[in-house]
């Protein structure tokens, strides 16, 4: 092997090693930066990584960003420290909040859309994933949810009395049973879903026309 064969291994060789020296060191660094600063892993299985079998600090808190979790109680009204909601925030309001002798969740937020067929389109699709597994897809209830014990009211009848705002609110906020679903709807979904289910089409196989 001559001199120039030699240098070239010798490069290889020493860029080889070079570089897999500053990937560890640039890992053990990421990992002690980032070590016991978010310890809740919500339910993660430390015992059972999913991606290597390696308990990588670094994929940890990338699963764990800040974040709003699934069924995570509160997220309504507190968002995440350091987070940015994309599209404002809206105003909360409370519960048992009255203006004139009525809640005010009966009364605000005013719907701001027309019950178009594409809105009630949309809010039927909306409506079918997350209202109907325990409602049912008519609003009798009758679920298997519901057969299981679950307290799922028929709602049907009730759309005729019910405001657009106390729909909109009961997705928003939930109740003490149904779950808060304004962690995973926008405002424009939950109008959809309340155009939907106070118009015409409501529970029909053909849906919004």
């Amino acid at each position: 092997m001559n001199s120039d064969r030699k240098k070239k291994l010798l490069y290889i060789v020493g860029g080889s090693i070079a570089a897999i020296m500053v990937v560890t060191g640039f890992m053990a660094m990421v990992s002690a930066s980032v070590k016991d600063q978010r310890p809740d892993y919500q339910g993660y299985n430390l015992d059972r990584p999913w991606f290597d079998g390696k308990q990588w600090d670094w994929f940890l808190d990338m699963f764990n960003q800040q974040s709003i979790k699934p069924q995570e109680e509160g997220t309504v009204q507190n968002f995440p420290v350091d987070s940015v909601p994309r599209n404002g925030v809206e105003v909360f309001i409370p519960p048992m909040a009255m203006s004139g002798g009525k809640l005010v969740r009966d009364q605000l937020p005013e719907n701001p859309t027309q019950r178009s067929p594409e809105s009630m389109a949309r809010g039927k699709v909306l409506y079918d994933t997350f209202c109907a597994v325990c409602h049912g897809l008519t609003g009798q209830a009758g679920t298997p949810v519901a057969q299981k014990g679950m307290p799922a009211p028929p709602i049907a009848a009730m759309f005729g009395f019910l405001t657009d705002a106390h729909l909109y609110n009961k997705i928003r906020y939930g109740g003490p049973i149904m779950p808060a679903y304004g962690f995973q709807t926008s405002q424009a979904d939950r109008w959809d879903m309340v155009n939907y289910m106070k118009g015409p089409q409501f529970g029909k196989a053909g849906g919004a026309q």
